[in-house]
């Protein structure tokens, strides 16, 4: 039965539940310090209004700049906590795929191709490495900032509050959505690499023969138009990613 992405990616992340519970802490206080700051910065506005005393504005900045700070260390910390996260899986991951691959027989590797599983592996790992750093870092200090600061925004008009999580809940629906059409196009560019590495390995290897007979012409031409597909499905996928990647910065 063929498993999905997160039933595949669940079982490297068992021995490294310490160390996501840390990112998870690290998440909670950044966040925490970048909701918390708005309202810091308005009760001084009000004590500045009111004519409090120096000394008193002196404490305001003085926690912003605390609250800034915190929150700097902490989005340090845990991006190096998940950069550490991210290093460890890929490398379990790529050995795992390693030693799957020598068990491969000899037609199921020429069924594929040795350019075809070496490009799929390599364009997997990189977005595996990105799920774990920063989408992780992301959706985790985004989740605690939506919460807190929602929770801030409601003490103050529990309507805008409402507002705020019904736009963003419709924009995680829509991406969502649309990411559906994103992960087709992504499969296609993964397609259109695989049959260009498998025709560079196999014209490569014949290289002598295709010199004898006076076939590079024809074959450069082929090439070009493999080429030229594989452009216009990344050239389509980058546009769709494009298309999709303002939308949290537009409800907001």
């Amino acid at each position: 039965m063929r498993k999905n992405g997160l039933q595949v990616l669940l079982p490297y992340m068992r021995s490294y539940r310490r160390a996501l519970l840390i990112g998870t802490l690290y998440a909670l206080i950044g966040a925490g310090a970048s909701a918390f700051s708005p309202t810091w910065l308005g009760w001084a506005v009000d004590a500045l209004t009111s004519g409090a005393r120096p000394a008193t504005l002196a404490i305001y900045a003085l926690g912003l700049v605390v609250l800034a700070s915190t929150l700097a260390l902490f989005r340090y910390l845990l991006r190096m906590l998940t950069g550490n996260i991210a290093a460890g899986i890929t490398y379990r991951m790529s050995q795992d795929l390693f030693h799957r691959l020598l068990l491969f027989d000899r037609e199921t590797r020429q069924q594929y191709g040795t350019g075809d599983l070496l490009s799929r592996s390599t364009s997997d790992f990189i977005y595996i490495w990105r799920f774990y750093s920063a989408g992780f870092q992301m959706f985790m200090h985004a989740f605690f900032l939506l919460v807190i600061g929602c929770g801030l925004m409601a003490m103050t008009s529990p309507m805008l509050a409402i507002m705020v999580v019904t736009m963003l809940l419709a924009s995680i629906a829509l991406q969502v959505l649309l990411g559906r059409f994103l992960e087709r196009s992504f499969v296609q560019v993964q397609q259109e690499i695989a049959k260009l590495s498998a025709f560079a390995q196999e014209h490569l290897n014949a290289a002598r023969m295709l010199t004898a007979y006076v076939q590079e012409a024809a074959v450069g031409e082929a090439f070009r138009k493999q080429n030229q597909s594989y452009v216009r499905q990344n050239l389509k996928f980058v546009l769709q990613s494009g298309a999709i990647s303002p939308l949290p910065s537009l409800v907001v």
